[in-house]
């Protein structure tokens, strides 16, 4: 496989979130994952057509220092594939099987493409990343100031700015799981007009995540932002004190533009929204999900090993989350990834899929404060942060665009931890 078809295919997964709900004339879907899943299924099928012929498994397995990791998540496949025997719908769970085993099998089919071909998989998964930020944010802004400053109405929170995502929550963290990108090339760069553009962009995509009112991605964020800046100042000391000066510039950038968007309405949207989170009773949003936890953990203690069935939670939860729904809304998901595996899957599997993420979340830390020079551990240390941070609110392993983030953010992991001298190179 030559590396530019290796580049063209990892770019066609990538990217597979861009494909649109509808295409006039051709096809039209309630959900735009199913489209996307659809894609990336039949995806796998020709990459594994084209590669098994040239490709060694046996070979590839042994080159994977993690093995416990790799192998955690076929667990969580195989505890998935049991729970249907509590399944009250079992075609529900055979459709959510067949998701998690299709996505696991495109991060698999990622890894051999990269190892394969042998390329640059370190400078390619900054030039998607930036590509990707770019789209997602000039999407969303735009959406915003041609409503609010075109056609003169007022700042909301509304779901037709949710850009390529089918919600405002995953649009908001799809950005944010982006941004440490951005902070490690902002302090790595020295060239002062890619420092400029490196501060806009953080400026547009901070902008966009305040513009979606998204409460656990604000906080994310910011915690990621204030968390790289000590991180860098520590490590790098006077030799970044330009670059966090263009970090500072480009956040307050962010925050006067969104008080320019936001002056028409009589009060703070954002600190409304913050206002309203110890307050269930006012805040249907922390209600539902509240709720939906402690369901989830009846279905813990009431089926502990297998769960209740993979897929089937939001059927089971229907009675018992009645008190606060109203008209056609019935729980779709927890809003918790780890207690709807747990509730679905069982204990077992929600312990591998704990470690699936936590594992190199922990040994990404640990590089990157105990090793000189891995700033890259840093990186992926930060993205997975914001990713489990994310999976405690929402539900990101049910959208192809934070999964397939996840996916590359881990293949990034894999390609590190096989380079030593990963630091060495330059990337962008």
């Amino acid at each position: 496989m030559s590396k530019t078809l290796g580049k063209i295919l990892l770019g066609l997964y990538f990217f597979a979130f861009t494909i649109p709900q509808d295409i006039k004339g051709l096809y039209y879907v309630f959900d735009r994952i199913s489209i996307q899943l659809l894609f990336i299924s039949v995806l796998n099928f020709f990459v594994i057509l084209y590669i098994i012929r040239r490709f060694n498994f046996v070979s590839f397995y042994e080159n994977i220092k993690y093995k416990k990791h790799f192998l955690s998540y076929f667990v969580v496949l195989l505890f998935s594939l049991i729970s249907l025997i509590n399944a009250d719908n079992l075609i529900e769970g055979l459709i959510f099987i067949t998701r998690y085993f299709s996505m696991f099998t495109a991060f698999i089919l990622i890894i051999c493409v990269v190892f394969i071909t042998k390329i640059n998989f370190i400078k390619l998964f900054f030039s998607f990343m930036i590509l990707a930020l770019i789209a997602e944010t000039v999407n969303i802004n735009y959406s915003v100031f041609d409503k609010v400053i075109s056609d003169g109405q007022l700042l909301k929170r509304s779901m037709e700015n949710r850009g390529f995502a089918g919600n405002i929550n995953i649009s908001s963290f799809s950005i944010a799981l982006k941004i440490p990108v951005v902070l490690y090339l902002l302090f790595k760069e020295k060239k002062y007009l890619n420092q400029i553009l490196l501060g806009l962009l953080l400026s547009f995509s901070v902008l966009s995540i305040l513009l979606l009112f998204s409460r656990a991605a604000i906080i994310a964020v910011f915690f990621i932002i204030v968390l790289s800046l000590i991180y860098y100042l520590v490590k790098e000391k006077r030799k970044v004190f330009l670059n966090s000066l263009m970090l500072s510039l480009s956040i307050l950038i962010s925050f006067s533009t969104y008080n320019l968007l936001n002056e028409k309405n009589s009060y703070d949207l954002i600190e409304d929204r913050f206002s309203k989170v110890t307050q269930p009773a006012e805040d249907n949003s922390v209600a539902q999900r509240l709720l939906f936890y402690k369901i989830a953990f009846e279905d813990i203690k009431s089926a502990p090993l297998f769960g209740v069935g993979i897929g089937n939670w939001k059927l089971k939860s229907i009675q018992r989350a009645n008190e606060i729904l109203y008209d056609y809304t019935i729980p779709y998901v927890v809003h918790n990834d780890f207690l709807e595996i747990g509730a679905e899957t069982g204990l077992i599997s929600l312990i591998c899929y704990a470690y699936f993420l936590i594992f190199p979340f922990m040994i990404s830390l640990k590089r990157s404060l105990f090793i000189k020079n891995n700033n890259l551990s840093f990186l992926i240390f930060s993205f997975l942060a914001i990713y489990l941070f994310d999976s405690l609110f929402n539900f990101p392993m049910h959208r192809l665009i934070t999964t397939m983030n996840l996916l590359f953010i881990l293949a990034l992991f894999y390609v590190i931890t096989n380079n030593k001298n990963y630091e060495s190179e330059k990337y962008f």
